[in-house]
Parts: structure tokens; C-alpha cells; sequence
């Protein structure tokens, strides 16, 4: 049988989880059936920096490290920041950090699931929500 694909969860669907949204919580049960989950540096960043104290920052550590952890690389920031300015010039502007989860999604061939609308701009990039 196949090794199931890869899917980088972005922040937005970790905050609506943490929060106790159900529909967050039953996303991520479907997408362990179906895929690894994945995350990068900047996504766990972005959990992390949200921590209420320090024994809150502990946990989530703890708890994000059960799932595959894909670092940035050097390129990773070149393309996202040609992301950034293409779509720019185009008249889109994205949050920064959100074309980088993008550059490393498209690096690694794998989909974002993502409830924030962003996602949906960048070219390139297959959306499981």
C-alpha cells in the first residue's frame, strides 16, 4: 500500500483546532486518514507566538512535534519572495508569511489546507479544505 501524500496545515486551520472549532477538529481527523500532516517553520511560528504563557508554549511545542516537520530552505525564501512581488504587481497583495508556506508547498509537490482565503491566490498551489 502507498505511503498516504503530504498536506501542509497552515496556522489558520491550528487556530480554529486550538480554539475548539468542531469543524477545524473533524478537517484534521479526515486529513489523517488520508495524509501526513505537515508542517514548516513559519507555521509553527505562528502556533507558537500565539502561546497565552509559557506552560501553554510548552504544550503546544510538545504537541506539534508528533506531526512531519518540513524545514525552510534558502530557496524557499527566494521564491516566496518572488511570489510576493508578482502577485504585487498584479495588484495582490498577501501576507508575506503566507507566500512562504506557499513556496515550501510547492517545493515539495504538496497540498496547503488552509481556511484562510489567501491560499487561493497563489497560483500554483492545490487548496484542501
Amino acid at each position: 500500500m502507498a505511503e498516504p501524500r503530504h498536506v501542509l496545515v497552515d496556522t489558520s486551520v491550528w487556530i480554529d483546532f486550538l480554539t475548539g472549532d468542531s469543524a477545524a477538529a473533524d478537517l484534521l481527523g479526515r486529513l489523517r486518514n488520508s495524509h501526513r500532516i505537515a508542517i514548516c517553520g513559519q507555521i509553527k511560528q505562528e502556533v507558537l507566538q500565539g502561546s497565552r504563557d509559557r506552560k501553554a508554549l510548552a504544550t503546544l511545542e510538545q504537541e506539534l512535534s508528533i506531526w512531519d516537520y518540513e524545514a525552510e530552505q534558502p530557496e524557499d525564501f527566494v521564491n516566496a519572495a518572488r511570489l510576493y512581488a508578482g502577485l504585487r504587481w498584479k495588484g495582490v497583495t498577501l501576507p508575506a508569511a503566507d507566500c512562504l508556506i506557499a513556496a515550501v508547498a510547492k517545493r515539495r509537490g504538496w497540498p496547503v489546507c488552509a481556511t484562510d482565503p489567501h491560499f487561493r491566490d497563489i497560483p500554483g498551489i492545490t487548496l484542501v479544505t
